[in-house]
C-alpha cells in the first residue's frame, strides 16, 4: 500500500481497543453511580446533612449547570487539546470531587463539588461515543454505541445496590467505592498510547459492498489529510457552528436526539413518584426492585434487539439503518404513551421495559448516524452542542414541565403528566422520516457519482 507523503500509518491492537472500549464504557457507568447513591438515600442524606427538599434539589441544579458550562467549553477547545488528557483530567478530578462526599458534611462545599462533578463528567462523557465511532470494532460499533445507554442506567442501579450493601445509614461508603474505581480507570487511560485517543488517526472507509464481503481483521489507522495553514487558521468554534447550522442531516439528528434523550431523563426522574402516587404502590422495596430491573432490562434488551436485527438494520453508517430507525421510534412512542395508562406496578414495569428496549435500539442508532454523518473534525464539537441543547431544552425542562402539569391536574387526572410528556416521543417521528429521505438521497448521489467515475475509468 502506497503511503501518502507526510502521512503516517499506525497498527492499533484490536485486543487493546476492546480493553479500552470496556474502560470507556465503565467510565460512563461509574460517573452515574452518584445519581443512584443520592436518589436511593434521599431521606438519610437530608437527615445527616440537616437540609430540606429545596437544598437537596440544589445538588441536581448544580450538576446540570456544571454540565452545560463544561459542554460549551469542551466544544470550543476540543480541537486544540489532547483528548487523552481531557479524559484523564476530567475523570481524575471527578474522582476527587466524589471523595468530598465522604470527607465533609458542609452542604455548601458538597453542592459546589456536585457542580464540579457535572463539569468534569462531560469531558469524558461527550468523548465516549465519539471514541467508539473512531476506534470501536467496525463490525460491532452499533452494539458498542448501544451499550453506552446500558452503562449509564447501570451506574444508577449500582448506586442503589451499593447503598443496599453498606446500608442506607452508611451512604457515604458508596462514594468511596466510586472514586476508587474512577482512579483505576484514570490510570488505565494514563498508561495507554496517545494514538488510541488521536484526533487525526482514522481507519480507511469501506463501501457497503466491501463491508459485506470483506471481513478486514487488520487495524491499520491512517492520519487524515492535514489542513493547509490558511484553512487551519480560518477554522474556529463559530465557523464550525456555522457549518453545523447549515448541515440538514445533523440538524434533524440533533432535534430527534434532544427529544429521545431528554424524555428518558424525565421518565427516570418521575417513574418512582408515578408508581407511588398514581399506581399507589406502597412497598418501597418493590419499587426499588422494579426500577432496577427497568434500568438493566431496557438497555440490555436494546443491545439484544440491535444484535438480532443487524441483518435488517445493518451498521449505522449504511443506508439500511434509515427506515428501521423510523419504525423503532414509532413503536417506542406508542409504548411510551401506554405507560401512563397502566394500572399496576407490574404492568408499568413491563410497559417501561418494552419502551426502553425500542428506545435503546433507536437512540444509539441515531447517535451513530449523527456522529458519523459530520466531518471528522466536527464530531466532538457537534456532539457537545447536542448535549448542551439537550440539557437546556428537554433534560432540564421536561421534569419541571411534568411537575407543573402534575401540580395543576393531579386531583382531576393524575396520569395526565405522564401521558403528556411521553406523547412528545411522537414529535421525533416526522424528523426521522425526513432524515431517512434526505439520507437515502445522499447515498443515491454518492452511488451515482461513483458509477460515473467507474465508467470514465
Amino acid at each position: 500500500m502506497e503511503e501518502k507523503k507526510g502521512l503516517r500509518k499506525v497498527r492499533l491492537s484490536r485486543c487493546y481497543r476492546w480493553f479500552l472500549f470496556v474502560i470507556m464504557i465503565s467510565i460512563e457507568g461509574i460517573m452515574n453511580v452518584t445519581n443512584g447513591l443520592l436518589s436511593s438515600a434521599t431521606k438519610e442524606i437530608k437527615r445527616d446533612l440537616n437540609i430540606n427538599d429545596s437544598k437537596f434539589g440544589s445538588f441536581g441544579t448544580a450538576n446540570s449547570f456544571g454540565r452545560i458550562i463544561s459542554s460549551l467549553i469542551f466544544s470550543v477547545i476540543n480541537q486544540r487539546v489532547s483528548r487523552k488528557w481531557t479524559t484523564i483530567i476530567g475523570l481524575g478530578f471527578h474522582a476527587l470531587f466524589v471523595f468530598s462526599f465522604h470527607l465533609t458534611n458542609n452542604v455548601n462545599i458538597l453542592i459546589f463539588a456536585r457542580g464540579l462533578q457535572g463539569f468534569t463528567q462531560m469531558l469524558p462523557s461527550i468523548y465516549v461515543p465519539v471514541w467508539i465511532d473512531q476506534f470501536g470494532i467496525r463490525a460491532y460499533k452499533t452494539v458498542q454505541i448501544t451499550s453506552v445507554q446500558l452503562s449509564q442506567t447501570s451506574g444508577k442501579c449500582i448506586g442503589y445496590f451499593l447503598n443496599m450493601f453498606f446500608g442506607l445509614d452508611n451512604w457515604k461508603h458508596g462514594f468511596l467505592v466510586e472514586g476508587i474505581y474512577e482512579l483505576f480507570c484514570t490510570v488505565c487511560c494514563l498508561v495507554s498510547s496517545e494514538d488510541y485517543f488521536s484526533r487525526t488517526l482514522f481507519r480507511p472507509e469501506l463501501s457497503e459492498e466491501d463491508e459485506k464481503n470483506k471481513r478486514i481483521s487488520c487495524t491499520i489507522y491512517e492520519e487524515i489529510e492535514p489542513k493547509n495553514k490558511k484553512e487551519e487558521n480560518k477554522g474556529n468554534f463559530f465557523s464550525d457552528l456555522k457549518i453545523l447550522a447549515t448541515h440538514s442531516l445533523f440538524l434533524l439528528c440533533m432535534l430527534s436526539r434532544i427529544i429521545l434523550h431528554g424524555l428518558n431523563t424525565c421518565l427516570h426522574f418521575w417513574l418512582s413518584d408515578f408508581l407511588r402516587n398514581v399506581i399507589l404502590e406502597k412497598n418501597q422495596l418493590k419499587i426499588t426492585i422494579c426500577y432496577s430491573i427497568i434500568c438493566f432490562a431496557g438497555p440490555a434488551g436494546g443491545i439484544i434487539t440491535n444484535a438480532i436485527l443487524k441483518p435488517v438494520i445493518g451498521n449505522y453508517e449504511t443506508r439500511k439503518s434509515s427506515w428501521p430507525l423510523v419504525v423503532l421510534q414509532t413503536i417506542a412512542s406508542c409504548l411510551g404513551i401506554s405507560i401512563g395508562f397502566m394500572n399496576s406496578t407490574i404492568s408499568v414495569t413491563i410497559a417501561t421495559i418494552l419502551f426502553l428496549i425500542f428506545n435503546s435500539s433507536a437512540l444509539p442508532l441515531l447517535q451513530g448516524i449523527l456522529i458519523s454523518g459530520i466531518d471528522k473534525n466536527l464530531k466532538v464539537t457537534g456532539f457537545g452542542i447536542v448535549n448542551i441543547l439537550t440539557q437546556l431544552l428537554t433534560s432540564g425542562t421536561t421534569p419541571l414541565l411534568y411537575g407543573i402539569i402534575n401540580d395543576r391536574y393531579k386531583d382531576i387526572y393524575p396520569r395526565l403528566a405522564m401521558v403528556c410528556i411521553m406523547s412528545l416521543e411522537f414529535v421525533a417521528v416526522p424528523f426521522l422520516i425526513l432524515l431517512a429521505i434526505l439520507r437515502n438521497r445522499k447515498f443515491d448521489k454518492e452511488e451515482e457519482l461513483k458509477n460515473k467515475e467507474e465508467r470514465l475509468n
